[in-house]
């Protein structure tokens, strides 16, 4: 499942323009990063995702991915999704991802060419749009 997530991932860096990859461009294969992001799901909720990156083999990451809600009254995070997967950037400007475990696995791309960050992951428990990039201090 990994191997189709991982494909979807592909076909859509590989659909988009190709462009220079920018060797010193944060986050890099040896840094450690966070992409955060939250939307609303309702009166006094909010969907989030949230993935963080530790550096993998060859130019990747490992990712954590959890995505649920949250309650914008108390803060109280109830997750729905918890999963563990791979990351890394293909032609594109972009950090694109999946997981196979938790089944049926999953997918992400977060678009890099401008500051909104925007993301999409294919899985409905996550929240999708416009995030923070960050080193996660």
């Amino acid at each position: 499942m990994l191997v189709r997530s991982l494909t979807f991932t592909a076909m859509v860096l590989a659909a988009a323009p190709a462009a220079a990859v920018e060797p010193d461009r944060f986050p890099t294969p040896t840094d450690r990063w966070l992409y955060d992001i939250r939307v609303p799901a309702g009166p006094g909720r909010q969907r989030f995702s949230r993935v963080d990156a530790v550096p993998g083999k060859g130019n990747g990451w490992r990712v954590t991915v959890t995505c649920g809600v949250v309650s914008t009254r108390t803060g109280r995070e109830t997750n729905e999704l918890v999963a563990r997967g791979e990351a890394g950037r293909g032609s594109m400007i972009a950090i694109g991802g999946g997981w196979d475990s938790p089944r049926p696995g999953g997918s992400f791309i977060i678009d890099e060419r401008t500051e909104a960050k925007k993301s999409q992951f294919t899985d409905a428990r996550c929240a999708s749009g416009a995030g923070d990039l960050s080193s996660g201090d």
